[in-house]
């Protein structure tokens, strides 16, 4: 999965871009090796919900509308500091932190769009030594809409929990619990549950790289809380595919869909509203070690 939440990908690749490799039958290590004091990784993420189904119930009164949304980060990150496989100290540049919305109501349509509360920020995340992180802003106070925003980050936990240990061949499969997901939806998302069935299916060559291609589906439950309110968070019939690098272990591709369902009690001007929400996303991405 993505390094850092929900990532951008290129949907058609050049080509020659990918070739199969020739080492399908070598057993691999899909951990991948532990991070370093120094290392940069570039990551670029989307989520989109398109023509979800949106229903609000408040004071009587029943709204059914239309929803699409986009949600773009792009950020490059430096790990500061490292003990064992796990960083402990990282720098993240928040290059971009984006959400886009379109919605219709009443035969009219709304566009929207606004930058996230920490883009363009810079952030030092620190892990303490019972693994709780906190996150702060370099040479600047944070506003209170920007502390929340920290208070919910996840820090870059490794993947261990995602992948077996020791080395695996082409074709192994295993079950992991949701909650190993939980760097990738950030703080987006979170108290996670439910099971995920995973794949090796195939070694594959992108852009000079070796690359484990991993096919994973599940069902997910899950808690969003934001300033208007808690969502039940359902993410029925996904599947998805990663490209993880064989020598780095870095997610240089990611891809996956399924059904989305939001349900919970709002605040809207004021007032209590029942909110739902229903439709298919999508979630792409890319990573990099520069």
């Amino acid at each position: 999965m993505p390094a850092a939440k929900w990532t951008i990908g290129t949907v058609l690749l050049l080509a020659g871009a990918v070739q199969l490799s020739a080492r399908p039958d070598e057993a691999v290590d899909l951990r991948g090796p532990a991070p370093k004091k120094g290392d940069i990784s570039v990551s670029k993420s989307v989520f989109r919900i398109k023509g979800a189904d949106v229903k609000i119930a408040i004071g009587g009164a029943k709204i059914n509308a239309k929803q699409s949304l986009t949600a773009t980060e792009e950020e490059e990150t430096k790990v500061l500091a490292v003990e064992g496989r796990q960083a402990t100290k990282v720098q993240t540049r928040m290059i971009k932190e984006q959400v886009e919305s379109k919605t219709e109501l009443g035969g009219q349509e709304k566009d929207d769009s606004k930058a996230g509360e920490l883009d363009k920020e810079v952030i030092i995340s620190q892990r303490d030594k019972n693994g709780k992180w906190k996150h702060s802003l370099v040479d600047t106070k944070p506003t209170a809409k920007q502390k929340r925003e920290l208070d919910k980050r996840v820090g870059p936990e490794n993947q261990d929990e995602l992948y077996p240990e020791g080395k695996v061949k082409v074709g192994h499969t295993w079950t992991v619990d949701a909650s190993a997901l939980q760097r990738v939806f950030g703080g987006s998302i979170t108290e996670l549950k439910g099971k995920l069935k995973m794949k090796f299916v195939k070694i594959e060559t992108i852009d000079g790289e070796e690359c484990a291609v991993i096919e994973m589906a599940g069902d997910i439950k899950g808690v969003a809380k934001e300033t208007e309110g808690t969502l039940d968070v359902e993410l029925k019939n996904m599947t998805g595919t990663t490209w993880r690098s064989i020598k780095t272990g870095v997610d240089v591709k990611d891809k996956a869909k399924g059904d989305i369902t939001m349900s919970g009690k709002i605040e809207m001007d004021g007032a209590k509203a029942d909110l739902m929400l229903e439709g298919p996303f999508t979630i792409d991405s890319t990573a990099k070690q520069k």
